[in-house]
Parts: structure tokens; C-alpha cells; sequence
């Protein structure tokens, strides 16, 4: 998922637009700088910066005496107060860049699961400095059912 964020330029661009020919040139640049496969909360920066942050949990359901996986993806884009303007759009960074991503992602079967879906989109202040946008898609693994304890029947 996140090749398929750094490798879509309008995102990448809209990240760290401050060195788009660096960003264009070397996507994989951006990977633990700017994008993360989880959770993080910015620290004290001298820039204003933008991120997406990445989470997958997985839920289990039973249907029929067999166990299904769920997969609720969330992304989190932030972005500190400075930065939101996009003076090129007209949108805020956290919703140019989130519609981007629900694009990206929402009804692509790409991941071997059932097509993504979008659950949810909404938009909440981290703190005084960063707002956030927070996209929730759920997929379910209808094809390889799997026992509770992870392993395949």
C-alpha cells in the first residue's frame, strides 16, 4: 500500500511539495519520513510538515461455522496548521491528499481480499498544531477462511 501511495506523484507532490523534483525523482524518500506503516505522532519539528500514517487490524467473524478475516485499514493524513493551505487547489492538505488516497483505494480488489470499501472519512484535531484526516476502508478475506488462531482450514 504504501508503493502504491508514494507511486501516485499527486500525493507525493502534495506531501512535501517544498522539494517536488526531489519527491518525484525519489518516491522511496518519503518512506519513514513522511509515510509510515503505523501510528506516529509528530514531534517537535522546525518545519511544518505532512504525513500518512498507516494501521491495519484485523477482525474475525464467524458466518456459517467458518471464520472469516476482516481488515479495517486506516489512514491517517496529517498535517500541521501551516501547511494545510494548498495554494494550487482548492482544498485543504488533508482533504486534497485524502480524496487522492479514497481513488486510490476505494473498490480495488489489489490486495487479494474483497474489493475495499470505504467506511468512514472524518476529519479531527489532533492538537493545537496538526489536524488530520482519517480514512477507515474495511475488507473482508472471503477466500481463504482462516480459524481463530490465524491458521488456514
Amino acid at each position: 500500500m504504501l508503493q502504491d501511495i508514494i507511486n501516485t506523484p499527486v500525493i507525493a507532490e502534495a506531501i512535501d511539495s517544498q522539494q517536488p523534483d526531489v519527491v518525484l525523482d525519489e518516491p522511496d524518500s518519503l518512506i519513514y519520513k513522511n509515510i509510515f506503516p503505523y501510528i506516529r505522532i509528530p514531534e517537535t519539528q522546525s518545519k511544518a510538515d505532512t504525513y500518512i500514517l498507516l494501521s491495519v487490524d484485523i477482525d474475525r467473524i464467524s458466518r456459517q461455522n467458518k471464520t472469516y478475516a476482516i481488515y479495517r485499514t486506516i489512514f491517517w493524513v496529517l498535517a500541521h496548521k501551516e501547511s494545510m493551505e494548498m495554494e494550487d487547489r482548492n482544498a485543504t492538505r488533508i482533504d486534497f491528499i485524502g480524496e487522492e488516497i479514497v481513488k486510490l483505494f476505494n473498490g480495488k480488489h489489489k490486495f487479494g481480499f474483497s474489493e475495499f470499501e470505504l467506511l468512514s472519512n472524518r476529519e479531527i484535531l489532533l492538537n493545537e498544531k496538526y489536524h488530520y484526516r482519517e480514512l477507515t476502508f474495511i475488507c473482508n478475506d472471503l477466500r481463504h477462511p482462516v480459524s481463530m488462531t490465524g491458521r488456514g482450514n
